[in-house]
């Protein structure tokens, strides 16, 4: 038998799940892409289906109340250089790799909030600011028109 998704061929038992409405049996590896059919029953000619989901739940939005202050990798590098640290003696400290802290000095990376937290505590130093509130005004809603949506191409001559 041969999974109904990718079309490996399933040696054992297939998976049932239900995808979109439709069951389907598939192999271990693509059961992540449906709800589990755990059981149905028939009674009285109705078929029941009870369904165990799979997926996580859905976490809660995340909130934004604070940023990081512009120029951020600049003050790292200078607060290092004023006490005459390394990278990597910088990186021992706060117990991070050498390569991380050259990203963000060098600003490839923007570091986790876990980090800006060590660097904050380490320099005494404030690398985020509080985020104000931008409220919109309502107004008319714009209606594309046919000139926005089409890209007109000049025939070569």
């Amino acid at each position: 038998m041969e999974c109904e998704i990718c079309g490996k061929e399933i040696r054992y038992r297939p998976a049932k799940i239900i995808v979109e409405g439709t069951e389907l049996n598939v192999c271990n590896e693509c059961r992540e892409y449906g709800v589990e059919d755990v059981s149905t029953s028939v009674q009285h000619g109705v078929t029941r289906v009870v369904r165990k989901d799979r997926r996580p739940q859905q976490s809660k939005p995340i909130v934004f109340t604070e940023e990081l202050v512009e120029g951020f990798n600049e003050i790292i590098k200078k607060e290092r250089q004023k006490r005459g640290w390394s990278q990597e003696e910088l990186a021992k400290r706060i117990q991070e790799k050498e390569s991380l802290i050259r990203k963000i000095e060098n600003a490839e990376m923007t570091p986790e909030p876990d980090v800006i937290e060590k660097l904050e505590r380490i320099f005494d130093i404030k690398l985020r600011e509080k985020v104000q509130e931008v409220k919109l005004s309502p107004q008319k809603k714009l209606v594309p028109t046919l000139g926005d949506v089409v890209v007109i191409k000049k025939k070569k001559k």
